[in-house]
């Protein structure tokens, strides 16, 4: 709670806004990601096999450690 009253007066004052703003190269204003999203379907093709593969990797690895269990029985 103290800490959020010793906030409050830097949020009143703007200083955090204005900051950002002053420290802004206009060339990076537009491209600014690591990466291309000017193409919307490769992007959100892109987009989807990376967040597929990293929702996947927890079952293909589950996957994987039960067949070898499995094979091991045999």
């Amino acid at each position: 709670m103290i800490i959020a009253r010793a906030a409050r007066p830097v949020l009143a004052r703007g200083a955090i806004r204005n900051t950002r703003l002053a420290h802004g190269h206009p060339e990076n204003t537009v491209y600014n990601m690591p990466f291309d999203y000017r193409n919307p379907k490769t992007f959100a093709v892109k987009v989807v096999a990376y967040c597929g593969l990293g929702f996947a990797i927890p079952f293909i690895a589950a996957a994987y450690q039960m067949s070898k269990s499995a094979g091991a029985d045999s």
